[in-house]
């Protein structure tokens, strides 16, 4: 059976992801200004955080093609 392995930047790549869809969610369903605010600020980070873990992983791409081993 094949071992498969995920490294650190694709499993926060997903996280985020997946709290940016639940905040995106929160905001369309939410009835009170409390949700709307802490959805909209959750959102924030989720897209702070995918930016960044994108970009790591493009870093990790990259370095990978220059450097075959």
């Amino acid at each position: 059976m094949p071992k498969f392995t995920v490294s650190r930047p694709m499993l926060l790549f997903w996280i985020f992801l997946v709290v940016l869809c639940s905040s995106i969610s929160t905001t369309v369903f939410s009835e009170s200004a409390f949700n709307d605010h802490f959805a909209l600020t959750t959102m924030t980070i989720a897209i702070i955080g995918l930016v960044s873990s994108t970009s790591v992983l493009l870093v990790n791409l990259v370095h990978a093609i220059c450097n075959p081993e």
